[in-house]
């Protein structure tokens, strides 16, 4: 009897314990400024030419550069960081990089996705602190 009322004893405290860092979490992130989301149109083009290296399936490296899977979590500052850098490098051609074109020419963006691309990049800003 000793014994399962201690097995219950640990058993609400790890329940009561778990409570706490969920509130603890909950609110943590109730406090984070909210992502902005990637609209439709724009995370198509997105899932064409990006995803394969840039998305959860991607390879290492370029998903620790810029990893779509894990937008949501990135906020608002480096959203828009990583949004101009996005147009900026689809504008010069670097990305998709060559290798990626030669093989898969179909995930090259055309003219009118890279100005949609470069268009929702620049309603993404930051929010500017306060003087």
């Amino acid at each position: 009897m000793k014994k399962s009322f201690h097995s219950f004893g640990l058993l609400w405290l790890a329940v009561i314990t778990g409570f706490m860092v969920n509130i603890r979490i909950a609110s943590a992130q109730g406090e984070k400024e909210q992502p902005y989301p990637i609209p439709d149109d724009i995370n198509n083009i997105f899932k064409n030419s990006c995803m394969s290296c840039h998305g959860s399936e991607g390879g290492r490296f370029p998903k620790s550069r810029l990893n779509f899977s894990r937008w949501a979590s990135y906020g608002k500052a480096k959203e828009a960081e990583k949004a101009s850098a996005i147009c900026s490098r689809v504008s010069k051609g670097t990305m998709p990089p060559k290798i990626a074109r030669d093989s898969n020419p179909e995930s090259i963006p055309t003219k009118e996705q890279i100005d949609l691309i470069c268009k929702w990049a620049e309603t993404i800003k930051p929010k500017k602190a306060e003087k």
